[in-house]
């Protein structure tokens, strides 16, 4: 399979740049935080503190004076292997059918961006899975409905994390608490193609999308691999249940 270097959702260097003018606690939390996961927000504080005045407020200028680039590059490198691992084990059959060439670029992607601290998903796998659904559907729409059915499988299947809330950072693996109330409707962050879901008997929550991919066998199992010629082509709707004691199931059905 082609390793596929994500560029569509890289970290906005304005959304750095507005930090860096800010004389505010936490904006420099937030900054500092950043630094430990993105390159792109490390070169653009970099250049800014090269440039001099104008281009960092002083108080965050006097911060960053303290800050160790080289140990910086060393544990931004020990935090993306520590995601790495926390989203395999999170979900080790993403991994059983994607190969690393592709999989590794995207979670360091996933560090670099926007969408790690603005989460949409309500775990951070979910997070990654949108993120990696966005960053390949340009070049791979099977790579891309994949990333999407992993995705929902674990937005139902993790009851016992939530997203983040807007003012905490994406970093984090998750909220302990009660989780989604699955017999409420939510919004959900998936495109499911103008397709309404099937009725599912039992089912607390239903969602689907349109595949051009038989993604899931008449056992119900995940894909295994994503190499051409492992999927039966065909359009499809994939649809993800959710049921009671966190029970999740997927099918696939002919259109």
């Amino acid at each position: 399979m082609p390793t596929l270097a994500p560029d569509a959702c890289a970290v906005g260097p304005g959304t750095t740049r507005a930090l860096l003018l800010r004389d505010d606690r936490e904006a420099r939390t937030e900054l500092l935080l950043r630094l430990l996961y993105s390159k792109t927000s490390a070169d653009v504080v970099a250049d800014a503190l090269a440039a001099g005045e104008g281009r960092v407020c002083p108080e965050t200028a006097a911060v960053l004076a303290t800050v160790d680039f080289h140990a910086l590059t060393v544990e931004r490198a020990a935090r993306l292997r520590n995601l790495n691992r926390h989203l395999q084990r999170t979900c080790p059959p993403l991994w059983q059918c994607l190969d690393k060439k592709t999989l590794t670029p995207l979670v360091e992607g996933y560090a670099d961006s926007d969408a790690f601290w603005r989460s949409t998903g309500r775990t951070l796998f979910e997070n990654f899975c949108l993120y990696a659904h966005g960053a390949v559907r340009g070049r791979s729409a099977l790579l891309a409905d994949v990333f999407q059915l992993f995705g929902l499988v674990s937005r139902f299947s993790a009851p016992e994390l939530i997203a983040p809330p807007e003012d905490v950072c994406a970093c984090t693996t998750g909220i302990p608490g009660e989780g989604m109330d699955l017999t409420k409707s939510a919004f959900s962050p998936w495109d499911d193609g103008g397709l309404l879901p099937p009725v599912v008997p039992g089912a607390l929550q239903v969602e689907s999308f349109r595949s051009a991919w038989r993604l899931v066998d008449e056992r119900g199992r995940l894909p295994r691999s994503a190499e051409p010629g492992a999927l039966e082509p065909g359009d499809h709707q994939i649809v993800v249940a959710a049921f009671p004691g966190h029970r999740v199931t997927a099918a696939a059905l002919p259109l």
